[in-house]
Order: C-alpha cells, then sequence, then structure tokens
C-alpha cells in the first residue's frame, strides 16, 4: 500500500519523515519524490534489484543507464573520478538541476552495470530530497516519475495515479517545477553538454570559465 509523506511548504521534511524514507530507500522500497526538475523515482543504487525494480516500474529499457542522486559534493567524490571540471561546475552550480558526467571510481562501478563507461551524479536543490538522501547514507539511482515514453510528472496526484500501485512511498511536495536537468561531460578539461535541460548551456560555459 502506498504510504504518502508530506513536506512543509518550503520543501523541507520533518527529520522522521527524513529518516523513514531513507530507510525505505535504503532497503530497496521505491520512492517517488519532488525535485527541481519534476517528480522523480529512486531508490539505492548499492542494490541491483532496487535498479531493477525502477526500470520495471518505469518500463524502461535496461539499455539507458540511471543517473546518480548523492546528497554533497563531498558524497559525490566517493562514487565519481574528480575532475578540476568538476570542481569548477560544482561550485557554481550545485545544488541545482545539473548533472555531470564522470568516470566511477572503484567503488562507484557498484552504481552501475559494467557495460557503462561513465555515471551522471547530481546533487538535486530541493530540500526534501537532499534531506532524505543524507538520511539514507547512500547514493540513489533514479529517473523521472512517469512511465517510460510519457511527460514528465509534475504534481503529487499525477504521480499517484500513473505509478501509485507500483511504488511504496510518495513525497507529496505539491506542484514542482517540470522541466530536465542539463547533462554535461565533465570527464575532460572543457565542457561538453550533450543534453540541455532547465540549466542553458551558457551558463554551463560560464561556471566552467569562472
Amino acid at each position: 500500500m502506498l504510504e504518502t509523506l508530506k513536506t512543509a511548504a518550503d520543501g523541507r521534511l520533518s527529520d522522521d519523515d527524513a529518516a523513514k524514507a531513507g530507510a525505505a530507500a535504503k532497503s530497496c522500497r521505491v520512492i517517488a519524490f519532488p525535485t527541481e526538475t519534476g517528480y522523480a523515482l529512486a531508490s539505492t543504487g548499492l542494490i541491483k534489484a532496487a535498479t531493477r525494480r525502477i526500470l520495471q516500474v518505469k518500463e524502461r529499457s535496461t539499455l539507458k543507464p540511471l543517473a546518480v542522486l548523492v546528497s554533497s559534493t563531498e558524497e559525490a567524490k566517493k562514487w565519481v573520478e574528480w575532475t578540476p571540471l568538476a570542481e569548477r561546475l560544482a561550485s557554481k552550480l550545485w545544488p541545482g538541476p545539473v548533472l555531470l558526467l564522470l568516470k566511477p571510481t572503484a567503488q562507484g562501478r557498484l552504481l552501475t552495470f559494467p557495460e557503462y563507461p561513465n555515471i551522471a551524479i547530481r546533487v538535486p536543490a530541493h530540500p526534501g530530497a537532499r534531506a532524505m538522501l543524507a538520511a539514507s547514507g547512500v547514493p540513489w539511482v533514479y529517473t523521472s516519475a512517469n512511465k517510460s515514453g510519457r511527460p514528465t510528472l509534475a504534481e503529487p496526484a499525477a504521480v499517484a495515479a500513473e505509478l501509485g500501485a507500483e511504488i511504496d512511498i510518495l513525497v507529496d511536495g505539491g506542484p514542482a517545477s517540470a522541466g530536465e536537468p542539463t547533462l554535461v561531460d565533465a570527464t575532460g578539461d572543457a565542457p561538453r553538454v550533450t543534453k540541455v535541460g532547465v540549466m542553458a548551456a551558457d551558463k554551463i560555459l560560464e561556471a566552467a570559465a569562472a
């Protein structure tokens, strides 16, 4: 049965609810929650059964890897090979709607399948999302909260209607901003924007040059 948690008007979760959601994700339960780019589906990235369950709920091919959410830049450095470019971008653009594509560390290989050479990773700006991540103590794999090929959902009622029978927890944060994160390859010396989302490419270039 779907359990619903509710954020305060400013997007924050109570400590108890953040801990409950964090523990649920850590134990492979699937959570839908608001971010600055619509609602997301997520669970622990450290257990492949959780990844497969998200893909099943999403009705998404395993040929498309899931991105990763972490609670802080310092946490990100455990899972990906941090570059000077990543440092410049993260210092200006995180928390926020920017995914950095980086090579995984040995530990970070746990977050993806062997055929994928890189990981797309992000620190979300939404305070409720960061609180849950911090409470769980693990990185989460995530995707947008919708069936594959359908629009990203920005209303909790729409998430419940489309996915409620297949997920465990819905964090109701009210309407979320629609859109997609911008994806930036930060493995080299210069940024390569591979997918433009709500963050414009010129903002990425400006941050990289600073």
